[in-house]
């Protein structure tokens, strides 16, 4: 399990335009345990294609509704996983350095490998789709230098600023 780094005190995007916040009870999320400034996925019919987002308002047992952050184009700084594929288990079979414009994906296996929600892996240990939630861009204290982050051989989690999609 990765130590929780605070992320939920950024959001680089705040111009106007940039926030779609809406309510989504807890029962139609992915990881029915939201936690504000964490990635979420909402539930869907079809495996890669519903919608995610960033956890604004985690609501309580009292009142099970995440408000949550859907803008296309907002970023926020996530915990991002280096993995590119899963072996069943699931397990990590290969990684690769994060760069910019990556894109990363909402990955269910990766919450329960290691704690984060974010990993650069499009598919499933299964071959399933992971939901596209956006892609790796520049906090405003990094350069281009900061790139890339990890390496090719071992895994590794970084706070990235994540432009959603």
């Amino acid at each position: 399990m990765v130590t929780r780094t605070t992320t939920q005190d950024y959001e680089q995007s705040s111009e106007a335009g940039r926030e779609r916040n809406v309510p989504i009870p807890w029962a139609r999320l992915t990881d029915a345990t939201p936690t504000l400034g964490d990635p979420f996925q909402a539930t869907g019919l079809v495996a890669g294609a519903t919608f995610c987002g960033t956890v604004i308002n985690p609501g309580t047992a009292a009142d099970p509704v995440i408000i949550g952050n859907t803008a296309d184009g907002a970023i926020f700084r996530h915990n991002v996983r280096n993995v590119l594929t899963w072996v069943g288990g699931p397990a990590e079979a290969t990684w690769g350095p994060i760069n910019l414009g990556d894109p990363v994906f909402y990955d269910a296996e990766e919450d329960t490998a290691n704690g984060v929600k974010l990993s650069t892996s499009p598919l499933t240990s299964t071959a399933a789709a992971n939901t596209l939630f956006g892609h790796i861009v520049l906090m405003q204290d990094e350069d281009a230098s900061d790139f890339p982050k990890g390496a090719a051989l071992v895994g590794s989690t970084h706070v990235c600023a994540v432009m959603q999609v």
